[in-house]
């Protein structure tokens, strides 16, 4: 993500208006050409949430015309809004699938039905369920408190639903990793060999294969103390209902100091049953 400092649009907009556009818009959109426009919303982020036109001509290699005539369609479909001249956000139709989202996810769904009960078995814990989009991990549903009480104080989980979790690092994201099909995992491999080696997965194909083979094997990943000290994390994965891929992950965040005086085997064959719960309802 650039740091420079956006340089002022000169064009001059009402507010509210959608930008003007120098060239007419082709009525169709080629297949390429539609992909380049959807990169534009991959821009927007939580440390970047308003984007000026000219930081996304430079950022994209566009020319003037085709940053406003993509930023127009997307202002058109409703997927951006116009913040102040020149300046651009998410716009509504972002909320309004959010919502059909929440209505028509069977993965959420599942999960608003099976996480209660799971959450309140050990009170002061959290349990996530997570999934895979493109070479993120999200959040999908939490259940369990804002804060888990360890060490002595009180430590906020900043896990809400759509916050990107590394895929690298993490018991929620590893065991997804790890049940990838072998070629997905290889061209991640060849892609972010760096990103691997640094979360300690290792510095070769062999090594990463090997480690990634015994998450498999042993059907979960446990980790104490990896982004806190004073926290533990147990992960299942959780399979598509014919068990042919995986559709996301199963995760309790407890107390490291609880972790030991839990039955390891029965938190994880409690976690494993609800994974599959979760399994047999999605459609």
């Amino acid at each position: 993500m650039s740091s420079q400092t956006p340089s002022q649009i000169r064009t001059e907009m009402l507010p509210g208006a959608t930008p003007e556009v120098p060239v007419e818009a082709p009525a169709v959109a080629a297949p390429g050409s539609l992909v380049r426009m959807l990169e534009v919303l991959d821009q927007f982020t939580p440390d970047q949430p308003v984007i000026r036109v000219d930081d996304l001509q430079a950022r994209l290699g566009y020319t003037k015309s085709t940053a406003y005539r993509y930023v127009k369609a997307l202002c058109d479909a409703g997927l951006l809004a116009q913040a102040s001249q020149g300046r651009y956000s998410l716009g509504p139709r972002i909320v309004e699938l959010e919502r059909l989202m929440r209505i028509a996810d069977p993965l959420l769904q599942a999960g608003e039905a099976v996480l209660p009960e799971l959450a309140a078995e050990m009170p002061n814990s959290m349990v996530l369920l997570c999934s895979l989009y493109r070479d993120k991990v999200l959040c999908v549903h939490r259940e369990g408190p804002e804060a888990i009480e360890a060490g002595g104080r009180r430590i906020s989980i900043l896990r809400a639903r759509g916050l990107p979790l590394p895929l690298f690092q993490g018991a929620a994201s590893l065991v997804i990793l790890a049940s990838l099909p072998t070629p997905r995992i290889r061209a991640l491999f060849v892609q972010r060999q760096a990103e691997m080696a640094a979360a300690g997965l290792g510095a070769d194909w062999a090594a990463v294969r090997q480690r990634l083979a015994g998450i498999r094997r042993d059907g979960q990943v446990t980790t104490v103390g990896r982004f806190n000290r004073h926290l533990a994390a147990v992960s299942v994965p959780v399979r598509s209902r014919d068990g042919a891929q995986v559709a996301g992950s199963l995760t309790r965040i407890m107390p490291a100091e609880a972790y030991p005086g839990e039955d390891p085997a029965l938190l994880l064959q409690r976690l494993q049953a609800c994974a599959a719960q979760v399994s047999a309802r999605l459609a």
